[in-house]
């Protein structure tokens, strides 16, 4: 298998057109897709405007605590023989954004954390032999290397059930008896003490996203070869949950996300499978060249941002429990980076405008405030 890594914060900016609300536009994405329907959802209260630490760079936050939130920002370079892109770790405080120093050895793909005085960065140092990394920071401290296997274990995503349990969704290499490298999903787990590796050599293939509601509900996705994977642990161990039964094909899993033990969601690009506890239904969205890039949740109610391809289609859309529903009520930005679920109940959203060559690129921060009720 050919290696493939997803890295947070990385996303497609295809789009620089905004998303006009017209009978004429409705109608034609309802007409693509399977069960986008017409009317917008009315959002409980205005999206409140925050700043970003870097406006000209691609953001990616992270909630902690109540409110807390860390940020990476990566500049843009769209020819890696030419340039690499600068990556910051920011920490906010009050409103305002402060830079962190993380290990000279360190590298921030992938951010995980509880708290203030919690975070774990997470990334690969791309020299002749690939190295992965895991740092922990203490609020004012920052660990060694804390990867039991460096050369071998890569996380390509992570996240936090508490301050003792973090788990990370990859890969880990092997030898075919020809020689030849091959990778197998593998999923490394903090328990407080160390981190410790689950192999599953008997699959050719790797973990792309995680998924961690608490310590028995776990679920990892990726590929298998050209197929979708995606694995369940109920805290004694790992099964394998095969997309059976869902018309069309479905390629790597990019995302899951559960919203309840039987409210599962993963996509793949715009196709979309939805876990009931008992089997796999496809709801896919308004076109396939709309990819999903990010799921998450407001008061009880599933929500996912659309990479757009086009001023077609809505950016954000939620699920009614029968249908995908264009929701309007965000207007910053022409696409939805990242949605993010606050520990106080409010949502994040990180969107985006232009592309950083024909368009000036700039990210925006929004946050709807917690329910009330």
């Amino acid at each position: 298998m050919t290696k493939s890594t997803s890295l947070w914060g990385t996303w497609s900016t295809r789009s620089t057109s905004l998303w006009r609300r017209t009978a004429t536009v409705l109608a034609t994405a309802a007409g693509v897709g399977v069960g986008l329907v017409a009317s917008p959802a009315s959002a409980a209260t205005s999206w409140e405007t925050l700043t970003v630490p870097i406006t000209t760079q691609k953001v990616f936050i992270l909630p902690v605590g109540s409110q807390g939130l860390f940020a990476r920002s990566e500049s843009i370079c769209f020819d890696a023989s030419e340039c690499t892109p600068t990556v910051r770790v920011w920490q906010r405080s009050g409103t305002a954004w402060k830079q962190l120093t993380p290990p000279a050895d360190a590298a921030a793909d992938t951010l995980a954390g509880t708290a203030d005085d919690d975070l774990w960065v997470i990334g690969s140092r791309w020299s002749a032999d690939v190295d992965f990394r895991i740092h922990h920071y203490d609020g004012s401290t920052w660990s060694a290397n804390l990867n039991p296997e460096p050369k071998s274990l890569e996380i390509n995503d992570a996240e936090a059930a508490g301050r003792n349990s973090v788990w990370g969704a990859g890969s880990v290499r092997g030898e075919d008896p020809d020689g030849s490298t091959t990778w197998h999903p593998a999923v490394g787990h903090w328990d407080g003490g160390s981190w410790k590796t689950t192999r599953f050599t008997d699959v050719d293939g790797t973990f792309d996203a995680v998924d961690v509601r608490n310590e028995n509900d776990v679920w990892a996705v990726g590929s298998r070869g050209t197929q979708p994977l995606a694995m369940h642990y109920d805290g004694t161990g790992w099964r394998e949950v095969p997309l059976t039964g869902t018309a069309g094909s479905m390629g790597t899993l990019r995302e899951v996300f559960g919203n309840g033990p039987n409210d599962v969601w993963v996509n793949s690009g715009a196709k979309t499978s939805h876990w009931d506890g008992t089997s796999w239904t496809r709801h896919d969205f308004s076109a396939d060249s709309q990819a999903v890039v990010s799921f998450s949740s407001y008061n009880g109610q599933v929500l996912a941002g659309v990479n757009t391809p086009s001023s077609q289609y809505p950016k954000l859309i939620r699920w009614t429990g029968t249908a995908w529903q264009a929701d309007t009520s965000l207007t910053r930005g022409v696409r939805v980076n990242q949605l993010a679920t606050g520990g106080d109940g409010s949502l994040y959203a990180v969107s985006s405008q232009g592309d950083g060559v024909l368009f000036s690129y700039t990210s925006y921060l929004s946050r709807l405030a917690a329910p009330t009720s």
